[in-house]
């Protein structure tokens, strides 16, 4: 029986993507230049956080979910499966949906965090964007902002 919920994004807070990242001029992602470097995807490196993810996906007291902006793709999924571990639950962008990330992950914790066995589990986050855990800090116990290469410059 699950005990309590941990949500880790992934760029930035367990994997390193910075040698594929690149902001607009506005401070916004570059979509385009990461589209076109996705590729890349194996030259991506783990960060310390991954261990305790690592951690967090065997033990059976936690529900551990991967929420990430990145679209679903084959190659995304299996350098989750063979780099990262295997979350409880996977939530990824639907192709060809432009949602902004905020408005994305908040969508799809709230319909996780309705179900009933979830509803009154202590529930933690451990993300690099703010805008995002603001966006999702109603949703949570605790949230835990993590500096990262591409967002928390």
């Amino acid at each position: 029986m699950f005990k309590k919920i941990h949500v880790y994004d992934m760029d930035g807070v367990l994997v390193d993507t910075s040698h594929r990242y690149r902001n607009n001029a506005n401070g916004a992602i570059d979509l385009d230049h990461w589209i076109a470097n996705s590729h890349k995807v194996d030259q991506d490196t783990l960060l310390p956080l991954a261990s305790q993810y690592a951690s967090d996906c065997a033990n059976p007291e936690i529900y551990t979910v991967l929420c990430t902006a990145r679209t679903s793709h084959p190659r995304d999924i299996a350098y989750i499966h063979r780099e990262l571990a295997t979350p409880n639950k996977l939530i990824m962008r639907p192709y060809g949906d432009n949602t902004p990330d905020a408005k994305l992950k908040r969508r799809f914790l709230a319909r996780l965090f309705n179900l009933r066995q979830f509803a009154k589990l202590p529930r933690f986050f451990w993300e690099d964007n703010r805008r995002n855990i603001e966006a999702c800090r109603d949703l949570f116990t605790r949230c835990f902002y993590i500096q990262s290469e591409i967002t928390g410059k």
